[in-house]
């Protein structure tokens, strides 16, 4: 894809599994899906720094999120299911019943430093 924009793949992970157990609105679950994988060759032409935050923008929202370096293929991205994933994926259904969690195009962004 161009201009920064990528495919969002949203699935579950070992670790936002197990911090859900802990109850969704504990600081862990939080924590563990409130990430973006990213590919690292991406990072790097953007010339972003893994643990940095970005700004991930959909047709339905907008979110800040810390990223991290991944193996992915250069046109997708990945984020845990959770909350935060599920305000870029929206509530539309497409008369299926679930919003599409699987190919959601997002524009990724640095987030620039803030000056006061």
């Amino acid at each position: 894809m161009s201009d920064n924009t990528f495919i969002l793949i949203t699935g579950r992970t070992i670790k936002q599994g197990m911090a859900s157990v802990s109850g969704k609105k504990s600081d862990n679950y939080k924590k563990e899906t409130s990430y973006v994988e990213v590919s690292k060759n991406i990072l790097e032409q953007m010339n972003i720094e893994e643990g940095e935050t970005v700004i991930l923008e959909s047709q339905s929202s907008s979110i800040e999120v810390t990223c991290k370096g991944a193996d992915l293929e250069d046109d997708i991205v990945f984020m845990p299911y959770g909350p935060t994933a599920n305000t870029l994926i929206g509530t539309d259904t497409g008369g299926t019943g679930m919003p599409n969690s699987k190919s959601n195009v997002v524009k990724l962004k640095r987030k620039e430093a803030q000056s006061n």
